[in-house]
């Protein structure tokens, strides 16, 4: 069979066969003189270095308007905690008009050499139908591999879908004066299906700094605790309800005891299933809370009983020109509505013109609702070292930035070395 015929038969049949764990078999003949595509690569989350560097019959270019395919890859993570790459090839220029889409998951247990050898071999499938019209088709051969196993997804499933993560970090430091160490654990179960999420997680920090003046050594130690649950159902292709809960103790934000659990709602204006490239969603929560602070706080109370309303929307666009994620949430108390919290969140990555980027990203909150913090005038050392939250009514931080990029298109090669 000619090598024109089974890449004919690779378009016409789509991109959905499996994907398997086996080397890329993918082999080029010795470069002739030839014509190809122009492909720029828009990639969050992979090695464009790789992809350069294993794919070499295509031209890659820095500036997608010089481009006549444009290759979007985004990704999200799985119910089972791997990884959902969506690839679109979209056309330009001779091509304008044709945008195709695959899929690429890969496994949690998969290595990133195991990743990156996938994502490639997608990627190369993808690109085949806008080669046929190119002379460097003839230089492309494709072997076929299968390996006749047993389908994964009819397996029985001895954990019914259960993901169980268990880590822990720490970190230390010293010198003549001062000694540090940070402790830092985390255990989490997640199980996701179509229709359910359901997910606990427990977090564990712990910070001990030291300081030694002549013969005196003091000691400061920052400690919280935190339990996490939810459970959310799909209603449709737009709504989803849950129920969350948690569980503080907490140091620095003066608790003993803090309990919640809250209903909620969120709408999705586009379908769940263009979350990795588009999303609008609001969200109500009604939270129920029950405080037992370790010291009075400053209205005085030991313990309360509190409801609180939360409102969120979220907006968050990936598409070829570029990428844009904001947040609005606002918060405030039944009991008293003046006890509010009202935060705003922005990052973008925007191409101007061609070689132009603008990259911004800040946050501002109007705090009107810090009922934990002690009526105790702080002392030095709880200041400085950050060790009691602070009164405040008001918290920023931002960023902006721009890049510019000229001189040749081309980008081809790779060079590792120094």
């Amino acid at each position: 069979m000619s090598t024109f015929t089974i890449l004919g038969l690779v378009a016409l049949l789509g991109f959905g066969s499996p994907q398997t764990d086996e080397p890329d078999t993918t082999t080029f003949q010795q470069p002739q003189p030839y014509s190809t595509i122009k492909l720029y690569i828009d990639c969050r989350g992979c090695s464009e270095t790789y992809i350069r560097n294993e794919i070499n019959f295509v031209r890659f270019v820095r500036d997608m308007t010089d481009a006549d395919v444009h290759l979007l890859v985004t990704r999200q993570f799985t119910g089972s905690g791997g990884r959902e790459y969506k690839l679109r090839f979209i056309g330009q220029k001779q091509y304008k008009g044709r945008e195709d889409t695959l899929f690429f998951q890969s496994y949690q247990s998969d290595t990133q050499i195991l990743r990156r050898r996938g994502l490639v071999k997608k990627i190369k499938v993808g690109l085949i139908p806008y080669l046929m019209s190119t002379s460097v088709v003839d230089d492309l051969n494709i072997t076929y591999n299968r390996t006749l196993e047993e389908d994964p997804g009819q397996r029985e499933d001895k954990w019914n879908r259960w993901i169980f993560e268990v880590g822990v970090n720490t970190f230390m430091d010293a010198e003549d004066t001062r000694s540090r160490i940070n402790v830092f654990g985390e255990l989490e179960a997640t199980r996701i299906t179509k229709n359910w999420k359901t997910n606990f997680e427990f977090n564990k920090f712990y910070r001990q700094r030291k300081f030694k003046d002549d013969d005196t050594t003091e000691t400061f130690i920052t400690e919280s605790n935190r339990f996490d649950g939810l459970v959310a159902k799909s209603i449709d292709d737009h709504w989803s309800v849950g129920f969350f809960t948690d569980l503080t103790t907490s140091t620095r934000n003066n608790y003993d005891l803090r309990l919640g659990g809250s209903p909620a709602i969120e709408y999705n204006i586009f379908p769940y299933s263009e979350y990795a490239e588009r999303e609008i969603s609001f969200r109500y929560v009604l939270l129920s809370t029950y405080n037992n602070y370790t010291e009075l706080t400053a209205f005085g109370k030991r313990e309360e009983f509190l409801f609180q309303n939360r409102f969120s929307a979220n907006m968050e666009f990936t598409q070829p020109w570029g990428e844009i994620e904001g947040d609005v949430d606002a918060y405030a108390y039944l009991q008293d509505l003046s006890k509010n919290r009202l935060i705003f969140d922005l990052e973008l990555d925007f191409q101007v013109t061609r070689g132009l980027e603008l990259q911004l990203s800040g946050r501002y909150s109007l705090i009107n609702d810090q009922l934990s913090v002690p009526a105790a005038e702080l002392t030095e050392e709880e200041q400085l070292l950050d060790l009691v939250e602070p009164p405040t009514s008001f918290y920023y931080n931002a960023s902006i930035g721009f890049e510019y990029t000229f001189g040749s298109i081309y980008s081809n090669v790779v060079n590792p070395r120094f």
